[in-house]
């Protein structure tokens, strides 16, 4: 029982979104599927994005701190330089997210369309 509940306070929270990852299903779909599918990615992307700025901005307070070792002023330039990559993930998971959003648009303009007409 004891080593049940070591178990349980070791695991992490891995809610990451990952079910949006999962991509379209095999064969086709109606009825505005994908593009609600679209929509959960940047759901997703939205979600990866703002814990991402949640560490950036932790990481940052950290490198305010007064180091006055040698090695607490490396850990600060090695932050320093992890914040500054964070920040280029960031913004490429929002470029990702813009574009992905005006795809997930005409993908729904397009199911509209197909439902209005009918199938093929």
């Amino acid at each position: 029982m004891e080593e049940q509940e070591q178990e349980q306070e070791q695991e992490v929270d891995m809610d990451d979104g990952a079910e949006a990852w999962a991509g379209p299903r095999a064969g086709c779909r109606t009825g505005g599927q994908v593009g609600e599918e679209i929509d959960a990615m940047v759901a997703a992307l939205a979600w990866h994005v703002a814990r991402l700025t949640d560490v950036q901005r932790h990481a940052l307070s950290v490198t305010l701190l007064s180091w006055e070792s040698p090695a607490g002023a490396a850990f600060r330039s090695y932050l320093a330089a992890r914040c500054a990559d964070l920040s280029r993930t960031i913004d490429l998971l929002e470029s990702a997210a813009r574009d992905l959003r005006s795809y997930g648009l005409l993908v729904q303009e397009a199911e509209a369309t197909v439902r209005a007409v009918g199938p093929p």
